[in-house]
């Protein structure tokens, strides 16, 4: 139990640095000659703030309530790793890991479908690397956080 308390704090640790990569980095949305971030925007080789609409404000309320959740699990859950007889640390933190990975759900979500009319798959506008890290900062924070709450 020890060692897969460990792994899932791990786990929790690398969906927190996706989380922070996915708010920090300016690829959301990209073509050829620019990408969009929730904060920045690069137009070949000029970064820009982004004006910040609806789906940004939303999407970056959430990556932080996310953040503000993942770092005290991943804390809580290697902590109960490293002793014994914390299986209730273990649990608070896979709860928490899973309320964050919800808030990570809704920006995503949120962003997507305000943003969905931008990309086009029959274009060159895609969604960028940075998008993507958000969506498996989710994955990997309900799926730890689930095993946190059921490690025997």
């Amino acid at each position: 139990m020890r060692s897969s308390l460990f792994g899932c704090g791990v786990v929790l640790s690398l969906a927190l640095i996706f989380t922070i990569l996915a708010l920090a980095t300016p690829t959301w949305i990209a073509d050829p000659s620019s990408s969009t971030g929730l904060i920045k925007a690069q137009i070949w080789s000029v970064s820009i703030d982004v004006t910040k609409s609806d789906a940004e404000k939303v999407a970056i309320a959430f990556l932080v309530l996310a953040m503000a959740g993942l770092l005290p699990a991943s804390i809580l859950v290697i902590f109960a790793a490293t002793r014994e007889g914390k299986e209730k640390m273990a649990k608070i933190g896979g709860a928490l890991a899973v309320v964050s990975g919800l808030f990570l759900l809704i920006a995503m979500a949120a962003y997507t479908g305000l943003r969905i009319e931008w990309v086009d798959f029959a274009s060159t506008v895609n969604w960028g690397y940075s998008y993507a890290l958000g969506w498996a900062a989710f994955c990997l924070a309900l799926v730890a956080g689930l095993f946190a709450i059921f490690a025997k």
